[in-house]
């Protein structure tokens, strides 16, 4: 049936390629589609922008008619199976040309993620990152969704090895930062705790993290050293992150937590 589906999107590409004469480009029909979705007549617009791409197999507004149809489909519809149908097709399109190709099979892989088919995501990623010459802000993005991707195949040594790879290779010292968080993070999902302490003791001596995500690798760290039962060290973290942490209560909370077990820790002692 999905297979059907897509000949039959994809035959908008080659439909009236053999007509004598083309209709004209510049004819009204993309604007009021354009109008039609502006105004929210999301049924007219689509049978507009279909129309377009029927009667205008070499139109220059190809590009942005498939788009619309995959907006009113994913977005309005919430039908994220025929928005990655559709998307399919636009790359049955456009997927030879090199500037659009990595981009298109990004948008895929991000309609495979919501419709939770994680396999097929992780096949147009890698596809996406095959293609050279991209911006490096797009290959990171890329990256860093083929990492969550993995994770949540809960394949965690390959969710592992590529927020790792991200952060050693990446320019951005933000998307550095969230990288190795999110590695560490994953790490505590297997409990390998002692390489997650280690890369979390790193990420708190840095000086270009980003405050925010300092806060979180802070307060993960002080979760492990209460594990270790090691109190102490848990409330001189979480007195440096009060202030920077997303939820600040959420800190003081845990922040007196550990005072009350630090205390009872050093009465047994004394005893």
């Amino acid at each position: 049936m999905r297979q059907w589906l897509i000949l039959i999107l994809a035959s908008l590409i080659l439909m009236v390629q053999g007509c004598e004469k083309p209709v004209d480009d510049r004819s009204e029909a993309i604007e009021k589609a354009r109008q039609n979705f502006i105004s929210g007549f999301y049924v007219d617009s689509e049978k507009g922008f279909e129309r377009y791409l029927q009667n205008n197999p070499q139109g220059k507004h190809r590009l942005e008619a498939w788009e619309y149809l995959v907006k009113i489909d994913s977005e309005v519809r919430q039908d994220t199976e025929r928005g990655a149908s559709l998307l399919e097709a636009m790359y049955l399109e456009f997927g030879h040309k090199k500037e659009l190709a990595a981009g298109l099979k990004c948008k895929l892989a991000q309609m495979y993620v919501r419709n939770g088919q994680y396999k097929l995501a992780v096949e147009a990623l890698e596809k996406s990152l095959e293609f050279p010459n991209q911006p490096s802000e797009q290959v990171d993005s890329t990256r860093t969704l083929l990492a969550q991707t993995f994770r949540k195949l809960r394949n965690y040594d390959l969710a592992i090895y590529t927020y790792n790879d991200l952060a050693d290779t990446t320019l951005n010292t933000d998307t550095k930062a969230q990288a190795l968080y999110e590695m560490a993070h994953t790490l505590t999902l297997i409990q390998a705790w002692e390489r997650a302490e280690l890369e979390l003791e790193k990420m708190v001596l840095m000086k270009d993290m980003p405050d925010n995500v300092h806060a979180k690798a802070t307060f993960m760290l002080a979760d492990i050293y209460e594990q270790k039962h090691e109190y102490t060290k848990a409330v001189e973290l979480l007195e440096g992150i009060i202030y920077t942490y997303p939820n600040p209560h959420a800190v003081r909370y845990k922040l007196d937590y550990m005072k009350k077990l630090e205390s009872k820790k050093k009465r047994k002692r004394i005893r």
